[in-house]
């Protein structure tokens, strides 16, 4: 079934209530109708009974598409399954926290959120396999934006979606691995990598401190109301190709870090 809300590019969350008569896999998809490659959200659960999600918009496109739909069944007209049912849908202001961050910060935000909305559209490798170009307004922040990112010594595809350089402070980015992400997983990306370079030093921390650029990634990302889910998401897809005891630990404090966040025990929610 799908389910049209005119979002008018305004922040919000919704708040979906669904039944289910028996076990299912209840695919959850919310995405951008007008441009490609732009789902704010993408979860696959399994069901049994009821069960209510929240799916955060800290920002949205003019209409946004809701699919939900049983996986066994694929996405039907409403009413042709009766496997599940939309119980309630309710339309609620964005949960946000008060967190500090410094005008860089915001600054690279601002960049940050308008390029992964628009990832899909966005040019990348030109013909003489240079990449596209993408500054931020102040001039500060670069984004080198290739079909793929390719070793510098052997020049191979590598499998990372983004690496900063840590003297520039040019984020080179793939645009085939992020066509394969939701925009709050790109989102949490790009701020780690933001992470490394202009927040680690800010906090005496070595500029390849990766957990430390987990965590600040994770503080702005949260704060401003992205979803958990999602950003958990962006974290296990990277760790899984990348599978090593170290990252083990760090998806450790990952997680804990986002459950504590999620209640409140970090920083305090906005009223």
């Amino acid at each position: 079934m799908l389910i049209k809300v005119p979002s008018n590019n305004l922040p919000f969350q919704l708040e979906l209530t669904i039944t289910t008569n028996h076990k299912i896999p209840l695919r959850i998809v919310a995405k951008d109708p007008k441009k490609p490659a732009s789902k704010y959200y993408d979860r696959c659960p399994m069901v049994d009974g009821e069960r209510k999600f929240t799916l955060h918009f800290p920002v949205s496109p003019k209409m946004l598409s809701i699919y939900i739909f049983n996986e066994e069944n694929g996405d039907l007209p409403y009413g042709e399954d009766g496997s599940f049912e939309v119980k309630d849908v309710k339309i609620e202001k964005l949960r946000e926290f008060d967190v500090w961050w410094n005008q860089d910060t915001k600054n690279f935000y601002k960049f940050a959120v308008n390029f992964v909305q628009n990832a899909g559209i966005l040019s990348a490798t030109r013909k003489d396999g240079s990449p596209s170009i993408y500054r931020s307004d102040d001039g500060k922040f670069t984004i080198d934006y290739y079909d793929n990112i390719t070793d510098r010594n052997s020049g191979e595809i590598i499998n990372t979606p983004a690496r900063i350089s840590h003297g520039s402070g040019i984020i080179e980015i793939s645009k085939n691995k992020f066509l394969d992400y939701t925009i709050p997983m790109r989102l949490v990306i790009l701020l780690h990598e933001f992470g490394h370079k202009y927040l680690n030093p800010k906090m005496n921390r070595s500029i390849d401190y990766e957990t430390g650029a987990d965590i600040s990634a994770l503080y702005v990302y949260l704060g401003k109301g992205w979803s958990p889910f999602e950003a958990n998401k962006s974290f296990l897809n990277v760790f899984r190709k990348a599978n090593s005891d170290s990252n083990h630990k760090r998806f450790k404090i990952v997680r804990d870090f986002i459950y504590q966040y999620d209640r409140g025990l970090i920083e305090q929610k906005l009223k």
